[in-house]
């Protein structure tokens, strides 16, 4: 239990240091960073609850001490939805061959689409909104990317897997 909780508060902290270390800019007024890959992290190490709440409020305390203000609860309900997604799929598909693809990719959807409906219903842009969903693909490519990398890596250490074995 106690192992969770700090994990979970690491993972969190390590989320929002990701996503604030590398910054690159969009033409929609966001940034590609690589948050993404330790939400997913987050939830393949421990599950679809520590994914949610590490995912989340890492990724919406990045967008709060950023200044993105409007963005903190949206940030919030999307990444920890990601991180559910993730730890509820890893924990069906995690060990077939392809598993952590099956779970990230459907993931990172939820955050392409979580954004688009964020843009397009609560800040009024509608279709517009559009716009941004290419620059957000890139973002999820770039996480499940380095996210399957990280996952693969930690899976190969055996304190890691004795820790963890769900990963």
């Amino acid at each position: 239990m106690i192992r969770s909780m700090v994990t979970t508060a690491m993972l969190a902290a390590l989320t929002y240091a990701a996503t604030v270390v590398i910054r690159i800019p969009t033409p929609t007024g966001g940034y590609v960073n690589l948050g993404d890959a330790v939400v997913l992290l987050a939830a393949f190490l421990l599950g679809p609850v520590g994914g949610m709440v590490a995912g989340g409020l890492g990724s919406a305390l990045s967008d709060l001490m950023a200044g993105y203000m409007a963005w903190v609860p949206a940030t919030l309900i999307i990444k920890g939805a990601m991180g559910l997604t993730a730890g509820l799929l890893y924990r069906r598909l995690g060990h077939i061959r392809g598993g952590i693809v099956l779970a990230a990719v459907p993931a990172e959807c939820v955050m392409v689409l979580g954004y688009f409906g964020f843009e397009a219903a609560l800040l009024g842009q509608g279709l517009g909104a559009a716009v941004g969903i290419p620059a957000n693909v890139v973002q999820g490519v770039f996480g499940l990317a380095a996210g399957t990398l990280l996952t693969l890596a930690l899976r190969r250490n055996e304190y890691i897997r004795r820790a963890y074995p769900a990963l």
